[in-house]
């Protein structure tokens, strides 16, 4: 039993150690975000374009391209950079700010999550059992989390897009059903998590 412990012990920290590792990731790109931010705001709006350009040159496909200084980077959706301002303008530099806002959300929302997991690891490490009120309150709070992930970024795309376009647009992806579906699944985790503990504080009792 204590081999068993011992070996599961060293997978845990093993989860630990990825987990921290995606932890700073997230605080890195939080970072690059925030430096794109400075830096294309201190930029003219001439300095930023999009353009038609072949997506795959075999099958004669095309996708419309993001330009800055004339340096191809990435595709973009036209219906969302092609958007005009008040003043009848396509304001690309605008686009890409509020992306990177975006960004900045989802990251500081994700790494809350991997810190919350981080936290709920470190704990059964230590040979503390999982089934306690503080991971039912973790694993609630990793569902709320994982609406936000999704919400959020569409609220700051309409609140910046009325400020600055004429009209909002916002895309809500399959990608955004699942992470949805990965909160409901934490919900439900953290109703058994509490089941669990309504019996180990049972067993406790017994004991």
């Amino acid at each position: 039993m204590n081999k068993n412990m011992k070996s599961l012990q060293k997978r845990i920290k093993v989860d630990t150690i990825i987990l921290g590792i995606f932890c700073i990731l997230c605080s890195l790109a939080i970072l690059i975000h925030i430096d794109q931010i400075n830096q294309y705001y201190h930029m003219e709006n001439s300095s930023f374009s999009v353009k038609l350009g072949p997506t795959d040159t075999i099958n004669k496909t095309y996708n419309y391209y993001l330009y800055i200084d004339g340096k191809q980077y990435y595709p973009v959706d036209y219906n969302n950079y092609g958007r005009l301002d008040e003043k009848g303008k396509m304001n690309i530099k605008a686009n890409i700010i509020i992306d990177n806002l975006n960004g900045i959300v989802e990251s500081i929302l994700v790494e809350i999550i991997f810190i919350l997991l981080y936290g709920m690891l470190s704990k059964v490490r230590k040979g503390i059992t999982p089934f306690s009120m503080n991971n039912v309150f973790r694993l609630r709070t990793i569902a709320i989390l994982s609406f936000f992930v999704v919400l959020l970024p569409v609220g700051v795309n309409i609140v910046s897009s009325i400020v600055v376009f004429q009209y909002v647009t916002f895309e809500f992806s399959s990608l955004n059903f699942y992470i949805l579906s990965i909160g409901v699944m934490f919900g439900i985790i953290s109703e058994i998590f509490k089941y669990g503990c309504v019996l180990q504080q049972d067993i406790d009792h017994i004991v």
